[in-house]
């Protein structure tokens, strides 16, 4: 599920049933305990006055322990329609469901930014395993090069080594130039953040040499001769891991510069001032640490603009029926209904006061 995706949940019509499930993946009896914590938060639900629909809507995910990942998470409107996804990671609890009039979404929208194109490559002097890691699947490729005795550089001895390794060279040239041309067009089409790279120092050292400058920009050894490309998605990930963490720093510091420039900072940052800028149409990036814990409620209209930490704000807006909802959906509901991107921050993180902040498109500051 695409962050854009998630603008079309907050368009149906609420209330809404967010739901997250201990899933176990692999873990063993993991269908059978899903199902228990599912009985068991269905019947919570139905006391607290979740109409039977929503619920019912439910079961088939659970039913039989179809859920893929560690994580079961789906979001039911008052009208039945579902959105649901496997996610890779553990909830914060082994049942997280709350039933409110904004969708709760956040933990969505973290898995979403997570998922940093990449390439990871493992390759020999004869061959090469490319595979492209997309937010909407995959793309893998096998580059076989030129095979034969003369692939190794052999130790004759006499007047005929040096022609012996100058053809074993050329060869290894020729197959690493392969590789490089299908590298670059697997860059050129899928767009990745960087390219994990291990196998045989040799080959990797001329891949670097025949590829563009814009190929060789992104390439980052992670090991050399791993046994398998899944070795070589493993060390992947922990960069994936690391750029995650580099973009909330690099989001962070721009909040802190902007809102040292005073008054005309193109940021802001506090529950109100935040909900502010989402009713003016200002947010470029909203900032917003996923507590569920936090329970702090705002108001909001039909239209996305339309919100306020209290209801007679929105009335004043031209709602004459606000509706409300807790702060954190509120506040990612009308960024995404005004084409804003939204970061989730860990509540580890040294996020803005009050857990809401915002970099801003423009200023309402006269200069």
């Amino acid at each position: 599920m695409r962050a854009a995706d998630l603008q079309a949940i907050f368009e149906a019509p609420g209330p809404f049933l967010s739901l997250y499930l201990a899933a176990g993946g692999d873990v063993e009896n993991a269908a059978q305990r899903l199902e228990v914590r599912w009985k068991s938060a269905r019947g919570d639900l139905q006391e607290r006055g979740v109409p039977i629909g929503v619920l019912e809507a439910v079961d088939p995910l659970v039913e039989g322990g179809r859920a893929a990942g560690a994580t079961l998470a789906a979001i039911v409107s008052v009208d039945g329609a579902v959105h649901h996804i496997g996610l890779p990671s553990p909830p914060l609890r082994e049942v997280l469901a709350r039933w409110g009039a904004a969708p709760y979404a956040l933990p969505l929208l973290a898995h979403a930014q997570s998922q940093i194109p990449f390439v990871a490559l493992l390759a020999s002097r004869a061959a090469a395993e490319l595979v492209a890691k997309l937010p909407d699947g995959e793309r893998s490729e096998q580059v076989e090069g030129e095979q034969g005795p003369q692939l190794t550089r052999s130790k004759p001895g006499g007047w005929s080594q040096p022609r012996y390794q100058h053809r074993a060279e050329v060869i290894w040239e020729r197959n690493a130039s392969e590789v490089a041309d299908a590298l670059t067009r697997l860059v050129d089409e899928t767009r990745p953040r960087f390219v994990a790279a291990a196998g045989d120092v040799r080959a990797l050292q001329l891949l670097r040499e025949q590829s563009p400058k814009r190929v060789q920009e992104l390439i980052r050894v992670v090991g050399g001769e791993l046994p398998s490309l899944d070795r070589v998605l493993d060390k992947a990930a922990e960069l994936v891991e690391a750029e995650v963490r580099g973009d909330a720093e690099a989001l962070l510091g721009r909040l802190a510069q902007e809102q040292g420039r005073g008054p005309g900072g193109l940021a802001t940052e506090g529950a109100g001032a935040t909900l502010a800028a989402l009713a003016r149409s200002q947010v470029e990036v909203l900032l917003v640490v996923d507590d569920p814990d936090d329970e702090r409620t705002a108001w909001f209209g039909a239209a996305p603009q339309q919100v306020a930490t209290d209801r007679d704000a929105v009335e004043a807006m031209g709602e004459s029926m606000p509706v409300e909802g807790r702060l954190a959906d509120v506040a990612v509901r009308a960024a995404l209904g005004t084409a804003a991107d939204v970061h989730v921050l860990d509540p580890g993180d040294a996020g803005p006061r009050d857990g809401l902040g915002a970099l801003l498109r423009f200023t309402d500051q006269q200069p």
